[in-house]
């Protein structure tokens, strides 16, 4: 039973291959408006925020062993 819906199946499939790889893939319409350096001094003022924020001595020194 299996076997024959696969065997129906299968022209289908190899139909829809051929139909997919015949069709050209769309032309990206996407146009950037702002330069990639605005995330890189985003990205280097977070990570240096981060770093200070965690080199800051904590309150509660006498605990500290």
């Amino acid at each position: 039973m299996r076997l024959n819906r696969l065997a129906a199946l299968a022209p289908l499939a190899l139909a829809a291959i051929a139909t997919a790889q015949a069709e050209k893939p769309p032309e990206p319409a996407f146009t950037p408006q702002t330069s990639p350096i605005v995330g890189y001094i985003v990205i280097a003022l977070l990570f240096g925020i981060i770093v200070t924020v965690s080199l800051m001595p904590s309150k509660r020194s006498h605990l500290d062993l």
